[in-house]
């Protein structure tokens, strides 16, 4: 753990720019390790990103609860999510994938609450609003706008105005963030890193190697469940909405990483989110409770066992 922040304080002491020790991080990521670099304490940034965790795994479970997406309420989505990121030294500390997450969470609520409800505008707006800020911490998380078109054109009856609005809700960050480095003289810089980073691919990089034990078997599990579970059988049509909006994010995880993974797992934080679903409908879903609760346990012990085996 020492050598994590004494790495972590090293890199961020002598790196120009945060994109020499994170990949394909956004400027507000910079504005952000940058005032991280200023307190001089690397303990800081394992603060934050262990709050962050907590938070990102409370808001997902609230959101699941708030949908009724299982069976029955429980706080499990926010277990197996917590057991997750607790997999990697990698998500020890804060990075642009993890901050990124957040605002990636939060447009899933706005996008469930509009499916199911038919949303307002600002809701659009609002949803747009924080992919683009998720962008702008995390590049690749540009390519999740598509994804909420998609689901958005398969899965509810928008107006084609709105789509403009999200749209527009989606490039308003880039636009403001643009004008900032316009005025200090950056402007076509900030242009032309934006392109770079949203197609510059890692494709399956050294990550595929490191600490995948846990992910492998939460994979696994992942996978059951939703060949199990994908009829949507004695489930509401909104419950089989979230169910295929999750595989969605699956794939657009699995993708996400093997184009723009890199050593540093952290590319695999959007791809927690549908694990967890999952995997916790599959628990759900079990009858016999020793046999939930010894499945729980093994998930739980293939990430103590990832921690022993890198350190």
């Amino acid at each position: 753990m020492l050598e994590g922040l004494d790495y972590l304080a090293f890199n961020a002491g002598t790196s120009g720019s945060i994109n020499a020790f994170f990949v394909h991080s956004g400027p507000l990521s910079e504005l952000t390790f940058v005032g991280l670099e200023s307190t001089g304490s690397p303990l800081l940034s394992l603060v934050l990103a262990t709050v962050l965790i907590l938070f990102n795994s409370i808001l997902l479970n609230s959101i699941f609860i708030r949908n009724a997406s299982f069976e029955e309420s429980s706080f499990l989505p926010a277990a197996v999510m917590t057991i997750l990121m607790s997999a990697s030294p990698n998500f020890f500390f804060l990075s642009p994938a993890l901050i990124g997450s957040s605002f990636i969470i939060f447009s899933l609520n706005n996008l469930f609450y509009h499916v199911k409800y038919k949303g307002s505008e600002e809701n659009i707006l609002g949803t747009g609003f924080s992919v683009g800020i998720a962008g702008l911490f995390f590049y690749p998380y540009f390519w999740f706008y598509p994804l909420i078109v998609i689901i958005y054109i398969f899965y509810s009856s928008t107006l084609t105005r709105r789509y403009f609005l999200l749209t527009w809700g989606f490039v308003l960050p880039y636009i403001m963030t643009w004008v900032v480095y316009l005025f200090l003289e950056q402007g076509s810089e900030f242009s032309t890193s934006i392109f770079q980073q949203i197609v510059s691919a890692q494709v399956l990089g050294e990550g595929l190697n490191n600490g995948l034990m846990v992910f492998g078997f939460g994979l696994a599990l992942s996978l059951i469940a939703a060949i199990q579970g994908f009829s949507g059988l004695g489930m509401t049509n909104h419950q089989i909405m979230v169910q295929k909006a999750m595989s969605w994010l699956g794939f657009f995880g699995v993708v996400l990483f093997a184009i723009f993974g890199d050593a540093n797992l952290s590319g695999l934080m959007i791809l927690v989110i549908p694990m967890s679903y999952f995997i916790t409908k599959m628990l759900i879903s079990i009858n016999k409770k020793l046999l939930t609760e010894l499945v729980f346990i093994a998930l739980l012990g293939s990430a103590i066992a990832t921690l022993f085996l890198i350190y």
